[in-house]
């Protein structure tokens, strides 16, 4: 790790490990968020508020300096389509039709992903390593998602692969906006691509905003809701780019282990959802797959080095 003058080892660590609880409390809070509100229409209003607030917080920060050059615009724009737009869709889509556990889960395999792409794209060289790892995280993936549609309801399946098409997604967009994210600060791009992504975002979620009775939506819906902008979207964002400045890429993306312990573990207490052997299995794999192919790396494509959205993060958190 090489931390900064200003931060201590533990600080970095604490929030690197705040900012993935975040994440992993997310599933749980979008869960129940759409108990109420319809999921493209809770995407739009998590994107377009967290848009704004660090597009606030990015201007008035003088040392972040956003963009502004026309091809880098234009290429933000680009990026958004997969890192916000289709990435955010079919993460809320897939997991209000799947299991906590199973969203968590498939989300965990998003570095490993990712590097499997660089290579595809030629960005990343290939080694024995690296294609082990792909190969015991895709099968950890492929049997969780063979395992829904075999043994398990119809839509579950259909929620995993939403969830899988939302992790595919985030790690397109990682390897296609490295030399973008290298120029600039994380932040201010980060911010721009939010705010070109809520503009697509709003045209797909425009339909079910229309119909929402935003009267009926209990309080404790709208504190959940209020709590994954703040927290899950915007702390994070800028607790992971702090946080990235002062430590290896490769440390950052195995924090992600965190998350499907905290979404899992919640889902269990608070929904219900029971962990299958399956489950475990599946995360077992991918767990393992994640830790061969990213440990003793370098860096490079292949680090989900920016944040995750979130489901989101922004993939999957």
């Amino acid at each position: 790790m090489t931390s900064g003058p200003s931060a201590s080892r533990a600080a970095v660590v604490a929030a690197l490990v705040a900012v993935q609880v975040f994440f992993g409390l997310h599933y749980v809070a979008a869960k129940y968020i759409m108990t109420a509100i319809p999921p493209r229409a809770w995407a739009t209003i998590r994107i377009v508020s967290a848009a704004a607030l660090l597009m606030a917080f990015a201007l008035a920060t003088r040392k972040q300096r956003l963009p502004r050059a026309g091809r880098d615009l234009a290429a933000i724009a680009f990026f958004s389509v997969f890192g916000v737009v289709i990435n955010q869709v079919c993460f809320v889509e897939g997991l209000s039709r799947t299991k906590t556990a199973h969203s968590s889960i498939i989300n965990t395999s998003i570095p490993v992903a990712t590097l499997l792409i660089a290579i595809l794209m030629k960005r990343e060289r290939v080694t024995g390593r690296k294609l082990a790892g792909i190969g015991l995280s895709l099968a950890g993936v492929l049997y969780l998602i063979g395992h829904s549609g075999a043994l398990l309801p119809a839509g579950l399946l259909a929620g995993d692969l939403l969830t899988l098409a939302n992790a595919l997604s985030y790690s397109f967009f990682l390897v296609i906006s490295k030399p973008i994210l290298s120029r600039h600060s994380s932040l201010a791009v980060t911010a721009e691509l939010l705010a070109f992504g809520a503009v697509g975002i709003a045209l797909l979620g425009a339909p079910q905003l229309a119909d929402l009775d935003w009267a009926a939506v209990p309080a404790p819906v709208w504190g959940a809701a209020a709590f994954v902008v703040l927290f899950a979207t915007v702390a994070a964002y800028i607790l992971n780019a702090w946080a990235l400045k002062r430590v290896e890429s490769s440390l950052v993306a195995l924090f992600i282990y965190l998350q499907p312990l905290v979404a899992s573990g919640l889902a269990v207490a608070l929904f219900d959802e029971r962990l299958g052997p399956e489950s475990l299995l599946s995360a077992g794999l991918i767990f393992g797959g994640v830790a061969i192919a990213l440990t003793g790396r370098s860096g490079g494509a292949g680090m989900k080095s920016s944040p995750p959205h979130h489901g989101s993060d922004m993939a999957n958190g």
